[in-house]
């Protein structure tokens, strides 16, 4: 473009600084506001909007939220850039500093605030904002909202909650896409109705994507419908859906909860087999929990010293769970220490090493 003689306009740079969003591409993006300096739009509030979501991908908010300060017409946008960059880094405080000093809001505002005190674990705060929102006759609510805060119900299990919020999703004709359904699936499974999020799945028809049937089939895993899970993703193979990693870790929840080790070591095959998706540690913290229940616990074993990574407390804890659960002392010894070293603090550690002791005396060190 520039070695056409063609001069960039104030629509050029926001499109050009979306492509930078990781910390790889920051000094890219450096060299593109310094163009946007050369060419006179650093005060273009369209381009200010794009530079502090370019700074907040790249992971610099010191300078997101120079943009920010700099900017000398903030609209809309500016403000809720900045609540989101916030959001991204856990400064949940900060965010709502921000929402609460701007002079005025829309509902992508609201929904920015509510997701990010979602985002930070604040479950009860984004509903209790929510209903600070639906005072409001100036805004209402739409389909992003309405996700954070079935996602914000379904962590608290708050099923009534979560059911009124689909009454209101009904009573004002919200279209649910493949985003706000499988909202409605994760709230309902969450909360323990399976049923209910079978009943939301079935009725998406064909609009499901790869995230949606993953939901689905989590779920099944999670209340023990196992057989069921596994059919489940076997239609979804025939629908011709490809599965990912969040896929495998659902269906490998099922052989777990279902007890099925053989069906488990087939699907830990197929997926970089069949699927060229490399395991990661959630899948062998799935493994080791198949076989530690089974008491496989050697195999167990050649799992975790096999891993391309180091265990996490995840693995070593299902290592340590199957083998407790088999009375096998070495085992859960070497996986108590392990534990301890990787998280000193997880006083769950030391519940289980105290309750090793007191079963199996001084044979745990």
């Amino acid at each position: 473009m520039r070695l056409h003689g063609v001069q960039p306009d104030n629509r050029t740079f926001p499109f050009l600084l979306q492509s930078f969003d990781s910390i790889r591409y920051l000094q890219s993006g450096k060299l593109i506001h310094a163009q946007v300096f050369l060419f006179a739009f650093d005060q273009d509030p369209f381009v200010q909007t794009s530079l502090i979501h370019m700074y907040s991908a790249c992971g610099d908010l010191t300078l997101a939220r120079q943009m920010f300060d700099e900017s000398t017409q903030r609209d809309l946008p500016c403000w809720n850039s900045i609540i989101e960059a916030y959001a991204k880094v856990g400064w949940v405080d900060a965010a709502r500093v921000v929402f609460d000093e701007m002079p005025e809001r829309n509902v992508i505002s609201w929904s920015c605030m509510i997701k990010a005190y979602v985002m930070c674990g604040g479950y009860k705060e984004a509903l209790a904002l929510f209903r600070e929102m639906q005072m409001l006759d100036s805004v209402r609510p739409n389909e992003f909202t309405m996700s954070s805060i079935l996602s914000a119900c379904g962590r608290l299990g708050a099923l009534e909650n979560g059911k009124w919020v689909h009454a209101y999703i009904d009573k004002y004709g919200m279209r649910v896409d493949v985003v706000l359904g499988t909202a409605l699936m994760n709230m309902y499974a969450k909360c323990g109705s399976i049923e209910m999020a079978r009943g939301v799945f079935d009725s998406m028809g064909s609009r499901k994507d790869v995230m949606a049937w993953s939901s689905m089939i989590s779920g099944l895993a999670m209340h023990g419908h196992a057989v069921e899970s596994l059919e489940l993703f076997a239609e979804m193979i025939k629908s011709g859906v490809r599965p990912n990693a969040v896929t495998f870790v659902g269906v490998l929840c099922a052989c777990v909860h279902g007890g099925l080790v053989n069906e488990g070591k087939e699907y830990f095959r197929r997926m970089d087999e069949e699927f060229g998706i490399k395991p990661l540690i959630q899948h062998y913290g799935c493994i080791v929990d198949l076989y530690g229940r089974a008491g496989l616990i050697s195999d167990a074993w050649k799992v975790v010293i096999s891993m391309p990574m180091e265990p996490d407390v995840l693995v070593w804890g299902a290592l340590l769970s199957g083998a407790r659960m088999h009375r096998d002392i070495e085992t859960s010894e070497i996986a108590l220490n392990r534990l301890i070293q990787l998280d000193p603090t997880n006083s769950a550690a030391y519940v289980l090493l105290s309750m090793c002791m007191q079963k199996w005396g001084n044979g745990v060190k």
